[in-house]
């Protein structure tokens, strides 16, 4: 609930176009209110209590005014932000409404009922709202199942289902993720993460769910444990990027084989049979300069044999032949020298790359075999001519695969390099392996589960539970919302007897009045009352006993409000006028009651004060409330042109300063009688409340001023005489015995002017200057 901090009213009774004093100053927590009676005090409580009653006053056209609060909200006259504000007003149209047997015309006083008279009209109400709620003693004693309240256990059962299976559905998910990042991927050593936990798992989830993972096959999985354990390998020395020299070989032996020749004097038996042709050439090795017979059979050889088979077997035969052989062991050499060209194998390798150097290796050896072959046929049709050296030979075309082991080579290279290079990169792309793995492992592991299915189901379940949830809510605020209504009729249901009783506690307490007291008409009901004093029924009670009753009513009526512990601290007071202005003599009991039950508990939001009585005045301002929380307010009467309107104004210093209502009256008395700029009189007709009152001020301060010079009578004004010397003036008589009562019609018909307003209180200071001029300097330095 928010504070009242200022007030604008531009129509309302005795205000008119009134706005707030000045931007600094702000309504506090405690905000005392002087002003003499017909200043407005009442119109302005009557501006509040249209914020208690949530209506406009009937007796007023046209109201306009704004409340301006503390959270920047604004009430005017539609009284539509009403519900930020909790206020209670006491003034007399409190009285009239709550305790017109007060105000009998003949003074007597009619029984009475206190704090209760629509009881029944608000018991009707709890009676229906129980029975929608299903709390009436009469459903539960037939157990009917009816009324929000037994729908509410029936939907907390719902809600409380729903939300054990969302919850079973949760935990069993939760409890198989927690075993597989606990009980299986974080023991695994092949992972090396001994810090995996299930927010491990869930992160690794949301991965593959936005990656779209599958598991590995079970090939990519060994290929990535291989790689896990793998170690740090020594390069690979590079081949040799050069191409084979085939085709070179091939031109060569071509021209050998097509070469032509013919012995000198072949012998023709030779050239028809090429094996005999080189039997007889190679025992011509074996016998020429080295034997004289045959070895064979034994004949003697005769010389003439020797020249004819070197006719036959020429020098240039020979010449070939040798060329032939030398051929042969060029291309034995070139056939062997592949065997040791890769030198290398797969396990040289990281498992990574090896499946390549697999099928590269493999790739070579029918490279290498097929380049073998085709030197072999080479050799063969060499070997062919030199068994035959006379007859040339065409040789076939062979398919020459010199650019395929090119490109091989280069290719084995490019695997070496990227080999080579994989040793700098082996802990990241071990790294990688085992995230490859895990999440694998995982994917593998959410499909075994059926994982989608359980989330959806979780989500399904979630959603059945929010909504139980919400039905339970629902009817939870409704309740809520029923209780609520039912406390605040309950607080409407008045306990009679109680407020009864609360009423003659503080009469008791805080006024000492054992005499008066409200007695039950009926014992057993409780609701009719009427007032005893001294255990007789009271007749014509006086104002000031009207007063003291009716404050006491409104304090116990609020009491409940003041003590309300679920909205604490949040009611606003205003207090019109407590003090009647024929009874002064229970002014020190009010104060009390006030100081007890309000101020020094500090049960309030905001609290004003208003009076008219400077006794009072004097006793409120000690009010318990620091000096930051304490404002003081004077309401005030002043012309503009030709009206007479209310305002409110910082209360004077001096007023607010003084602790006796003597210096007050005296300074209202010397602002007539001091030099003043300008004219006097138009300075005191625009003033009018201070011009009002003024008869009512000197007979007051003659009546303080004489009771302590001369404290020897109850009336103090019958020692006038003696201020005067015998002789009291004529205009000082009329104020004292006819100006400052109200009972004298004249004073309506025939009221002084300002000169002889200004010439009495002349008249009056100037006689106390005359008796005790010391006093007089002392009161007019209180009031600078």
């Amino acid at each position: 609930m928010s504070q009242i901090k200022k007030i604008d009213i531009m129509n309302f009774g005795s205000f008119k176009n009134y706005t707030w004093i000045n931007r600094d100053t702000e309504f506090k927590s405690v905000n005392i209110i002087y002003g003499r009676n017909y200043s407005g005090k009442t119109t302005l409580s009557r501006i509040f209590k249209c914020l208690e009653d949530k209506e406009l006053h009937n007796d007023y056209e046209n109201p306009q005014f704004t409340f301006f609060l503390d959270n920047e909200i604004r009430i005017n006259q539609t009284l539509t932000e009403i519900d930020n504000v909790n206020i209670c007003v006491y003034n007399t149209d409190f009285v009239k409404k709550n305790l017109n047997w007060l105000h009998n015309s003949d003074g007597s006083i009619e029984p009475f009922t206190v704090l209760g008279e629509n009881n029944n009209e608000v018991e009707n109400k709890i009676l229906d709202i129980s029975n929608i709620l299903g709390d009436n003693p009469d459903i539960q004693k037939e157990n009917l199942k009816k009324g929000l309240l037994y729908n509410l256990t029936e939907a907390q059962k719902k809600y409380e289902e729903a939300l054990s299976n969302f919850k079973f559905l949760s935990n069993e998910l939760e409890n198989k993720l927690k075993n597989k990042a606990n009980q299986e991927i974080k023991i695994n050593s092949l992972y090396q993460n001994v810090n995996y936990n299930i927010a491990s798992i869930k992160k690794d989830i949301i991965q593959i769910e936005e990656n779209v993972f599958t598991p590995l096959n079970n090939d990519l999985i060994e290929k990535n444990i291989n790689l896990i354990k793998e170690d740090i390998k020594s390069d690979i020395k590079g081949l040799p990027e050069q191409k084979p020299n085939f085709e070179k070989y091939y031109l060569e032996v071509k021209l050998i084989l097509e070469e032509k020749i013919k012995p000198s004097k072949p012998i023709q038996e030779l050239l028809n049979n090429s094996l005999l042709q080189e039997w007889v050439r190679k025992g011509k090795e074996y016998h020429e300069n080295k034997r004289e017979s045959c070895a064979f059979c034994g004949n003697p050889i005769n010389e003439n044999l020797w020249k004819k088979l070197d006719e036959h077997f020429s020098k240039e035969s020979e010449e070939l032949r040798d060329k032939i052989n030398k051929k042969i062991l060029e291309l034995e050499s070139k056939k062997n020298a592949l065997e040791n060209f890769m030198s290398f194998t797969k396990k040289d390798f990281y498992s990574i790359s090896q499946e390549k150097v697999e099928q590269l290796l493999q790739k070579w050896e029918i490279l290498k075999s097929n380049y073998k072959t085709n030197i072999e046929k080479l050799i063969i049709q060499l070997e062919r001519r030199l068994n035959d050296i006379f007859k040339d030979i065409e040789i076939e075309q062979l398919a020459d695969v010199s650019d395929d082991i090119f490109e091989l080579i280069k290719e084995v290279n490019l695997l070496i390099i990227e080999n080579n290079q994989m040793t700098l990169t082996l802990s990241t792309k071990q790294t990688e392996a085992r995230e490859e793995l895990r999440l694998s492992e995982v994917s593998k592991f959410l499909k075994d589960i059926d994982y989608a299915k359980k989330i959806i189901d979780i989500k399904n379940a979630e959603i059945v539970k929010n909504e139980k949830e919400q039905e339970k809510n629902n009817l939870d605020s409704a309740i809520k919302q029923y209780q609520e209504d039912i406390r605040k009729l309950q607080t409407e249901l008045k306990d009679e007897s109680k407020g009864a009783e609360l009423v003659n506690e503080y009469l008791e307490r805080f006024f000492g009045h054992n005499g008066f007291k409200l007695v039950a008409l009926d014992e057993n009901t409780g609701v009719k009352y009427k007032i005893l004093r001294d255990s007789k029924e009271a007749k014509n009670l006086s104002e000031g006993e009207c007063s003291l009753i009716s404050f006491c009513y409104f304090i116990a009526k609020i009491k409940d409000k003041l003590g309300d512990e679920i909205n604490p601290n949040s009611l606003i007071l205003y207090i019109d006028d407590p003090i009647s202005s024929l009874d002064s003599n229970h002014i020190f009991f009010i104060f009390s009651l006030i100081e007890h039950i309000i101020t020094k508990p500090k049960k309030y939001k905001q609290l004003f004060i208003s009076t008219h009585n400077l006794d009072f005045l004097k006793y409120i301002k000690r009010l318990t409330a620091s000096k930051d929380e304490l404002m003081h307010f004077i309401i005030e009467m002043e012309q503009k042109q030709n009206d007479k309107t209310s305002i409110l104004n910082i209360m004077p210093e001096h007023l607010k300063d003084y602790t006796t209502e003597f210096n007050y009256l005296f300074n209202e008395l010397y602002k007539l009688y001091r030099e003043v700029r300008g004219d006097r009189t138009r300075l005191i007709e625009n003033t009018y409340n201070q011009f009002y009152n003024i008869p009512n001020n000197i007979r007051k301060f003659l009546e303080y001023y004489l009771f302590y010079r001369y404290p020897n009578t109850v009336s103090p004004l019958e020692n006038l005489n003696k201020l005067f010397d015998g002789e009291v003036p004529a205009k000082i008589n009329r104020i004292v015995n006819e100006l400052s009562h109200l009972t004298f019609i004249d004073r309506g018909w025939s009221p002084m002017d300002v000169p002889e307003i200004e010439e009495c209180v002349k008249i009056v200071l100037d006689k106390i200057k005359e008796k005790d001029e010391e006093q007089f300097n002392a009161l007019i330095e209180s009031v600078r």
